[in-house]
């Protein structure tokens, strides 16, 4: 049996898939909680972020009609949201009914 070199359980966390996941969830989240305070208060309740890439920032709602109503409003959201995130250039809303906050 050949002898490996004993490696910290922290060093092998650092590299694992586990780790990336939960550091991108706690950026999602953080992001969310940033966004929340940008948008009107009348929305906050109404949705959440889900992820954000290739500039996008993608929102879930629970319904069809929240969604028109933040699409109506997309364009002022989005320039709210540009204000601190400029790299930010559309807003996408999907619909999800199982939806909770």
């Amino acid at each position: 049996m050949k002898n490996s070199p004993t490696k910290k359980i922290t060093e092998i966390l650092q590299n694992s898939s586990l780790t990336r996941i939960v550091q991108r969830a706690n950026a999602l989240n953080a992001l969310n909680d940033k966004i929340k305070q940008l948008l009107p208060a009348s929305y906050r309740k109404l949705y959440r972020i889900v992820n954000m890439h290739d500039n996008t920032l993608i929102f879930e709602v629970q319904n069809a009609t929240i969604r028109q109503g933040l699409l109506l409003q997309q364009a002022h959201l989005l320039r709210l949201v540009q204000q601190d995130y400029p790299e930010i250039t559309q807003l996408q809303c999907k619909v999800n009914p199982n939806f909770k906050l």
